[in-house]
């Protein structure tokens, strides 16, 4: 599986109008014991909330592909007043950079 890194970005106010029905209330628990297991497919594996300044929360997804988590995020009605952007991602750091030949 791939990693995911998801940009969740508050609807504008015309985003807002469009999406004005009534929405069920989030199923986060659920969504923690189903996608939070670690045989899970997509897996969620953690969400960031910047600070009080930043209107974004970042989380980070184990999945084949982007739409399996843009409908994991739709039907769970995860942060459902933002938009969510999956990028796929690749991590390395340190020490990948040292254990590479020259």
């Amino acid at each position: 599986m791939a990693t995911y890194l998801v940009m969740h970005t508050p609807k504008t106010a015309e985003e807002l109008a469009v999406d004005d029905m009534v929405r069920p209330p989030t199923r986060l628990r659920e969504l923690a014991e189903v996608h939070g297991a670690d045989d899970a497919e997509p897996r969620w594996l953690t969400t960031w909330s910047p600070d009080l300044h930043e209107e974004r929360l970042f989380s980070l997804w184990e999945a084949v592909d982007a739409k399996v988590i843009a409908d994991v995020i739709e039907s769970y009605g995860f942060l459902d007043d933002m938009v969510a952007h999956p990028i796929r991602v690749q991590p390395w750091g340190p020490k990948d950079v040292l254990t590479v030949e020259d």
